[in-house]
């Protein structure tokens, strides 16, 4: 991590010494937590990864691996039941290259990220729907046509950019041994559910409360950039939501760290929460409780001493 950072006058965010000149886009796997609405992400954790503060490393899992190896046959369910569908690497063809790590190079200097599949018309070019394909081991998270937020809001980012009003899902339920073997997994209609979302209908539940149309998220998104992207001014953060993303910034001093005030200030703000957990858990009078105990059993000790003896115990006290 190479960025000279801050703390914030709360100390509850960072500040960069200069706004980030490369970022990294609002992608499909972001647009939730800028929201506030990934369980796995907060938006503070969402800014490091943007600006390129600090990117967790990845590994792949049993889940991304199938879900690798399950999506071309997600797509061929898809075909057999809509007009002219593709992968993104068909789609593009010969120009796969210019967009295979971002497929809205042209579309957005904010938001980007990577479509599964498409539709489009008989002309093979003019698009008509985008595809998401997913797997998961939770059905229930699917009922009643339901899509869970974080697929989508992907989904109708990619929609929206491409001037779309619709996007198509398809999710295969894996079991245990589909994990095992991703490879064996055959869609069924026992097993995979398809589900069609319109832009216009989709309703987004803030942290708030507050309900807001699609476009309003997307407004919400261009105004999160412009206050924390483009100043280099981060969201305050979680200690514990973004323990990770906090233990690696702090393997850097911040450069006011040696303003002695602030950290006498930082310090004070310490000792108060300790006490604060202290007075909330009962540690503390548990600890006087037991120092008073103690005191008598040294008192009670001694007492039982005979005469020319140096030594008492009482169980594990001696």
């Amino acid at each position: 991590m190479a960025k000279e950072w801050q703390y914030g006058e709360s100390g509850k965010n960072i500040i960069l010494s200069e706004p980030p000149k490369q970022r990294l886009r609002i992608t499909g796997h972001r647009i939730a937590s800028v929201l506030g609405l990934n369980q796995y992400q907060t938006p503070f954790g969402a800014w490091c990864e943007i600006t390129k503060l600090v990117k967790l490393p990845f590994e792949d899992n049993k889940y991304t691996i199938a879900g690798k190896i399950i999506e071309p046959k997600l797509i061929d369910v898809v075909r057999k039941k809509f007009p002219n569908v593709m992968s993104i690497e068909e789609y593009y063809g010969n120009n796969i290259e210019k967009y295979r790590w971002n497929n809205f190079v042209e579309d957005s200097k904010v938001f980007g990220g990577i479509i599964d599949a498409v539709a489009t018309k008989d002309d093979l070019k003019t698009l008509t729907m985008i595809v998401e394909c997913k797997t998961s081991s939770k059905p229930h998270l699917w009922e009643n046509n339901q899509v869970p937020i974080e697929y989508l809001l992907q989904g109708c980012e990619y929609a929206y950019l491409k001037g779309l009003d619709r996007v198509l899902f398809i999710c295969a339920f894996l079991q245990d041994d589909d994990y095992a073997h991703p490879e064996k997994f055959e869609p069924t209609e026992e097993n995979t559910i398809l589900v069609v979302k319109k832009i216009k209908d989709v309703v987004v539940s803030m942290p708030n409360g507050d309900l807001i149309t699609f476009e309003e998220a997307i407004k919400y998104c261009e105004e999160w950039w412009e206050t924390y992207i483009e100043t280099g001014v981060s969201p305050e953060f979680d200690e514990q939501k973004d323990k990770q993303y906090l233990d690696i910034i702090r393997t850097s001093q911040p450069i006011n760290d040696t303003a002695l005030e602030d950290l006498c200030d930082r310090a004070s703000e310490i000792e108060d929460e300790i006490a604060k957990l202290y007075a909330d858990s009962g540690i503390e009078s548990l600890e006087k409780e037991l120092k008073t105990i103690k005191e008598n059993i040294k008192k009670g000790l001694i007492d039982s001493l005979k005469e020319g003896e140096l030594k008492a115990s009482c169980k594990q006290y001696k």
